[in-house]
């Protein structure tokens, strides 16, 4: 899946989570508008993932509603980030380059990296 793909995605599930919640009547047309247009202000074409990933993180600072999707994004991004990083580090573990594998091991725990397209 691409960036745009998964953007989109992104904002058909807080359409979902708010379609969701105007049924239940746990959310006004107000309250619905307000996050549309949050969403639509926040996310744009042509981000990168480090991008989307960062603009999702505010969102439940602004909506509490859209927890479960800054869960969901972080959880994608760490699984992305611990994929790159273990190939990147197998692949200098093989060519003998032992500390800078340790250097983006360390890097990587402490939140240092970012995913490169």
């Amino acid at each position: 899946m691409d960036t745009e793909e998964y953007r989109r995605k992104i904002e058909k599930e807080v359409l979902e989570i708010i379609e969701n919640k105007l049924k239940a009547g746990q959310m006004d047309a107000a309250r619905a508008r307000e996050i549309a247009g949050f969403i639509l202000e926040t996310l744009h074409s042509h981000m990168d993932i480090n991008q989307i990933h960062a603009a999702v993180q505010d969102f439940d600072d602004h909506f509490k509603e859209l927890v479960p999707i800054v869960i969901q994004v972080s959880n994608d991004y760490e699984n992305k980030v611990k994929q790159a990083v273990g190939e990147h580090v197998r692949n200098l573990i093989k060519q003998n380059k032992i500390e800078e594998a340790n250097d983006l091991l360390k890097n990587a725990i402490d939140k240092k990296v970012e995913l490169k397209y």
